[in-house]
């Protein structure tokens, strides 16, 4: 027996969105919420707003089924939806530029030390801030493809541009984030 694409799976759910299933919906959410939740965190920095515009992607995916046209993966389609929720709410909230404290992570293994959790939460916050100091264009494009690993032809689609400036977009952010750890890197050792 063929297994169902994925893709086929998805384009059903969105089917039976448009009919009124509300199950549909949450196998929907269930599917890519943690995804989108991820993608809205690192392009917001704010956990918060993050799970907000998660929320409003499938508000609008339930009211707006209907304008689904199958053209993109389903996939493909929330993380537009989403990036452009980003967009807006950075338009609306200048607060989502703050970079949030976050509490020391958990030791992984017993034997972790208190050294090794802060020296990683701090290069976790340094590529936070990081990727706050790109254009939106560069981290939408960078978060897709690095984190996410859409190929380049889907982050055309959810961004709404060719294959070829998602390229260069990734590029340059690449450039600039090996520029700025590059600097952090000859400042600290200058330090000491």
């Amino acid at each position: 027996m063929k297994e169902k694409p994925a893709g086929a799976d998805d384009r059903a759910l969105i089917e039976r969105i448009r009919l009124g299933d509300q199950d549909g919906a949450g196998e929907l959410f269930e599917r890519y919420a943690p995804a989108l939740l991820r993608f809205a965190d690192r392009l917001l920095s704010d956990r918060m707003l993050a799970e907000e515009v998660t929320q409003e992607v499938f508000v609008k995916v339930i009211t707006r089924a209907h304008q689904y046209d199958g053209r993109a993966e389903v996939s493909s389609w929330l993380f537009a939806i989403a990036a452009n929720a980003c967009r807006d709410r950075r338009r609306r909230d200048r607060r989502a530029n703050v970079v949030p404290l976050e509490a020391v992570p958990e030791p992984t293994s017993r034997g972790e030390g208190i050294e090794a959790r802060l020296l990683s939460h701090e290069r976790r916050a340094a590529v936070r801030e990081a990727l706050n100091a790109l254009s939106e264009e560069q981290r939408e494009a960078l978060v897709l493809a690095r984190y996410h690993g859409l190929p380049y032809s889907e982050i055309a689609g959810v961004l709404g541009i060719s294959v070829g400036a998602v390229k260069t977009r990734i590029f340059r952010a690449v450039e600039t984030l090996k520029a700025r750890f590059h600097e952090g890197e000859t400042s600290w050792n200058a330090a000491n």
